[in-house]
């Protein structure tokens, strides 16, 4: 019996130096690292996926596992052997941690940028040949897909004696009704790529044909695609480059494009140009509203009448509902005012204001602004006099005020105490 048990205390004792040698022995992971993506981080293609590379060290641990994640997977996902595909564009990390419980991690910040090109498309072709200006420099038109691709492109001709073109794209045409070929290629893979003839002819503009009526532009801020409105003669200048240029750039810019954008209130001429030797022009005339947004803006009253409208009623267009003085369950009395929080300060120069056009109850009144709501400065007076209600609109201009607040106050009337407003409507200016 003592034996047995002296035996059985042996193998214990082995099998418990052997458990312990064990995990002495064990190789434990003592770093991780992600091996192809430097600390900068790395930019990815929005149409492209990644396949990242990490490794912990050293690289015989027995539990080297590693696990990868997004900080932000409505930018990019990853799974779980590593492969980051994109999901649009914008910043966010990429983690790598180990499996072993040491809680040893690597990231790196990836940024999804524009996809990456994929078709190359050359615009205004004719009967099959891109035609250059003889003596005139114009930008080569491209279309790149994906749509938002980055806009990395080579331009290249076969024959410089016909037509040059720099590297923005820009051609110029040297033997006149010589043909050479023009190829446009990827910048990141110049095997995406496309070819097309080239032909030089006499581009001079005889006309600008330009709309005769007065165009407009009613939201500040809103443009206009002039260059579409536009026909040139002869037709095979159609596509050449125009100049644009606006006598009054405080109310409407136009850009290199002929896009006027609605900058205050009032009328400009833009006037349009050939870029020839003997250079053609026309002008064009536009009245700019310049009408702000009222998005966001809250109306508050000295009183109203429920049933008719709240008064931010002035801010909608239509015939009803429209803002009235309190008249059901006894009538307030005159003066009535009705103030505008635009919410953040704003460059005005004009009001207008509408009464109903279904009576006569405004007669006088005056319009003030403020920056804080406390302090109103009088900008101009509302007179309607006796005018017949058709007479509805009076409009009020002044010099630009930087304001958050508009007051309205009504001080007479054709009917008793009663005032009402249908709509206003506030013009802006460039600061």
């Amino acid at each position: 019996m003592i034996h047995l048990i002296k035996k059985n205390v042996a193998v214990i004792t082995l099998l418990c130096i052997f458990w312990s040698c064990s995990k002495e022995d064990e190789i434990k992971v003592n770093d991780i690292l992600i091996q192809n993506i430097d600390n900068d981080g790395l930019s990815i293609p929005l149409n492209e996926t990644f396949q990242v590379e990490a490794a912990v060290a050293p690289g015989n641990a027995e539990r080297g596992g590693i696990t990868y994640k997004s900080s932000d997977e409505e930018i990019f996902t990853v799974s779980a052997k590593g492969l980051i595909s994109p999901k649009k564009m914008g910043e966010a990390d990429l983690i790598v941690k180990t499996q072993d419980g040491s809680r040893l991690s690597d990231q790196r910040t990836i940024t999804i940028e524009r996809p990456s090109i994929e078709t190359i498309e050359v615009d205004g072709m004719v009967d099959g040949y891109l035609i250059v200006g003889y003596d005139l420099e114009q930008k080569v038109m491209i279309n790149l897909l994906p749509e938002n691709s980055t806009p990395l492109v080579t331009f290249h001709t076969d024959d410089a004696s016909v037509f040059t073109i720099n590297e923005a794209g820009r051609a110029l045409g040297h033997r006149l009704n010589g043909e050479a070929n023009l190829t446009v290629r990827a910048v990141h893979n110049p095997e995406i790529h496309t070819t097309v003839k080239v032909k030089v002819l006499d581009l001079t503009v005889s006309e600008i044909v330009t709309p005769t009526n007065q165009l407009n532009i009613i939201p500040m801020g809103g443009t206009y695609q002039l260059r579409r409105e536009l026909t040139i003669l002869p037709a095979i200048a159609a596509g050449v480059e125009l100049r644009y240029e606006s006598n009054r750039p405080d109310i409407a810019t136009v850009d290199e494009e002929g896009v006027v954008t609605a900058k205050g209130r009032g009328e400009v001429e833009i006037t349009i140009s050939s870029k020839d030797a003997n250079p053609v022009q026309s002008t064009v005339n536009f009245f700019i509203e310049a009408e702000l947004s009222y998005t966001g803006w809250t109306v508050t009253a000295s009183s109203f009448n429920q049933s008719q409208g709240t008064p931010g009623a002035i801010l909608v267009d239509g015939a009803s509902p429209f803002w009235h003085s309190k008249w059901e369950g006894g009538s307030e009395k005159l003066p009535h005012w009705i103030l505008v929080d635009m919410k953040a300060e704003q460059m005005i120069t004009e009001i207008m204001v509408n009464r109903r056009s279904t009576n006569t109850d405004l007669r006088k009144g005056f319009i003030e602004v403020s920056q804080n709501g406390g302090s109103f400065t009088s900008v101009g007076e509302l007179n309607w006099g006796s005018a017949p209600s058709s007479d509805d609109k009076r409009f009020v201009s002044f010099g630009k005020q930087k304001v958050r607040y508009i007051r309205i106050t009504v001080t007479e009337s054709n009917r008793g105490d009663n005032a009402s407003i249908n709509r206003i409507r506030v013009y802006g200016a460039s600061e």
